[in-house]
């Protein structure tokens, strides 16, 4: 019969907890006692099969791969920072991980670079999937081959995936109209509405989360244009002067992914700051400094270095002993206003990075 947690904790000189830490690949362990625990769980028959296999890790590692768009997307840089947090964490539990990343949104170069890294031998995949029908067919040609591939940030509409882990987009996009509306009315308030890009499901749902709010309940909202941006403060700039030339009499900007700072230079260029509205979502370093200067009403945040760090636990996990994970797992919806005490605490590099 093998030993019981208790009997290795005894065994090893330590406590239940640090077995569990070892066992369970926990942070807050030395490695040379992981090490030892593993190895006296190996030789003594403890009933977990999981410390075994990790100690066949160590002499063949477990290979992940992330493929993410929108490189220069500071909110992407924030999700990639909990992807190497996670990476670090369990570097001693024999996890790799290789990157591939590309600017924009072009799903035949997301494809190429899936199959770049299936070359490379990765067990595993961790992608911000673009929700088209070269992407969709990549991946139902990887769960085809078994390939278990996380979603990361955004879903694909079929769900050929293991799951997807990010934020509920429809729901958010609800949030920013319910914040729009309280911020203004009853008089008419026309908006302008950049989003990201049309190819990623999670934009399109926070669009359509924002329009059909809107139409429900506060009907002095009037979408005069939907425009992409590309996550790229440049385009955004640009987008917003040209609306501004056509239609001066502006009054909110309802941003559904990133180029953020971008309109607010716009709406500051023309001497609009604070008499049009502005809700967008991820506050990241620049964006916090429009929301203390009173260029943005409210932004909306969901944990990027969580859905990072997630990503890669959920994969080792799977890849390690088949741990399931569930269909979907959301991270939260915040809202930030001006007034919070210390808005920085609420960006990507000032929250606490979660094991």
């Amino acid at each position: 019969m093998g030993l019981s947690m208790r009997q290795l904790a005894e065994l090893a000189g330590v406590s239940r907890g640090t077995i569990d830490r070892a066992l369970n690949d926990r942070p807050g362990i030395a490695p040379e006692v992981r090490a030892k625990i593993l190895q006296l769980a190996q030789d003594h028959g403890y009933r977990s099969n999981r410390a075994g296999r990790m100690l066949r890790l160590n002499k063949s590692p477990l290979l992940i791969g992330i493929q993410m768009p929108a490189r220069n997307n500071p909110f992407f840089q924030a999700v990639r920072a909990g992807i190497e947090q996670a990476a670090r964490d369990l570097a001693d539990f024999g996890l790799s991980v290789v990157w591939r990343t590309m600017p924009g949104y072009d799903s035949a170069a997301q494809v190429r670079q899936v199959q770049e890294l299936i070359q490379a031998g990765v067990h595993g995949l961790a992608l911000v999937p673009i929700d088209q029908e070269p992407v969709r067919r990549e991946l139902a040609g990887l769960a085809a081959q078994e390939i278990p591939v996380i979603a990361l940030n955004n879903d694909v509409s079929d769900g050929r995936r293991l799951c997807y882990i990010g934020n509920d987009y429809l729901h958010s996009g609800r949030i920013a109209a319910g914040l729009l509306g309280l911020a203004t009315g009853p008089d008419p308030v026309p908006t302008l509405i950049l989003t990201g890009s049309n190819q990623i499901l999670g934009h399109n749902q926070r669009v359509s989360g924002f329009r059909e709010t809107v139409a429900a309940r506060y009907p002095w909202i009037q979408v005069e244009a939907v425009r992409e941006n590309l996550d790229d403060d440049a385009l955004s700039f640009s987008l917003v002067m040209e609306h501004l030339d056509g239609h001066p009499e502006l009054r909110a900007v309802y941003l559904a992914a990133g180029g953020v700072a971008g309109a607010c230079r716009a709406l500051a260029a023309r001497g609009l700051t604070g008499r049009v509205r502005v809700v967008c979502f991820d506050l990241l370093d620049e964006t916090a400094r429009c929301l203390r200067d009173g260029r943005i009403t409210a932004a909306i945040s969901q944990e990027p270095e969580r859905q990072g760090y997630l990503a890669v636990k959920t994969l080792y996990d799977y890849l390690l002993d088949g741990t399931r994970p569930p269909d979907r797992i959301i991270t939260k919806n915040e809202i930030i206003i001006r007034e919070h005490e210390d808005v920085s605490e609420h960006t990507a590099a000032g929250q606490r990075r979660i094991p």
